[in-house]
């Protein structure tokens, strides 16, 4: 295989090819090198220094097929047309604050694995589901607040803990067909009425 190499002219007045004053014009090219923000593509018409569009979500890479806008010297890389190595990490891109909306419909998204990772994360729901196979959930600390919870466990359930302690403001009971309570050191039943069997 022969390459070319390339090396574009940095001066707007000899890189980019002539067009009429304010008539945009759009081509098909390769993108050679990157510097930066800046990508130098290679058209039919010689090799251009361009910068990916504000919609042009999917990053261009080296080496992909791209369609190049430009109008008064300055172009930009419109869309990725087709991607020089699929197996390569895709980037969507968007600078500053973005809001992803849909406005009637739902929204779904799809994939075999998900990482999600960030300073801090808020979700607010009317109603929401979560199922899984297996739940695994590590966290430095732990608060909920809940008005009413119930938990339902068909199998075992094991707390293992360095102290437990329960406040309940009213009434407490625990129903077992078989109970024990074992404390290794000391075991104290207080109250003003103290009432066993």
């Amino acid at each position: 295989m022969t390459q070319t190499q390339t090396s574009p002219r940095k001066n707007a007045n000899h890189a980019y090819p002539q067009a009429a004053h304010g008539q945009a014009r759009q081509y098909h090219a390769r993108l050679l090198m990157q510097e930066g923000r800046r990508y130098c593509a290679l058209t039919d018409e010689g090799a251009i220094w361009t910068v990916a569009a504000a919609g042009c979500l999917l990053q261009p890479a080296v080496g992909d097929t791209v369609l190049v806008s430009i109008m008064n010297g300055t172009a930009y890389v419109l869309t990725v047309l087709e991607r020089a190595d699929d197996s390569r990490v895709a980037v969507l891109a968007m600078e500053g604050d973005t809001r992803l909306q849909v406005q009637h419909g739902q929204l779904e998204i799809a994939c075999q694995d998900m990482k999600v990772q960030g300073e801090r994360l808020s979700t607010r729901w009317k109603h929401r589901t979560d199922i899984a196979t297996e739940h695994l959930e590590y966290a430095a600390r732990s608060e909920v607040y809940l008005g009413t919870s119930t938990r339902r466990i068909s199998g075992h359930e094991e707390t293992s803990a360095e102290s437990s302690r329960s406040v309940v403001q009213k009434d407490w009971s625990t129903l077992a067909g078989t109970a024990s309570v074992v404390g290794r050191d000391r075991m104290v039943v207080d109250g003003d009425s103290v009432q066993i069997g």
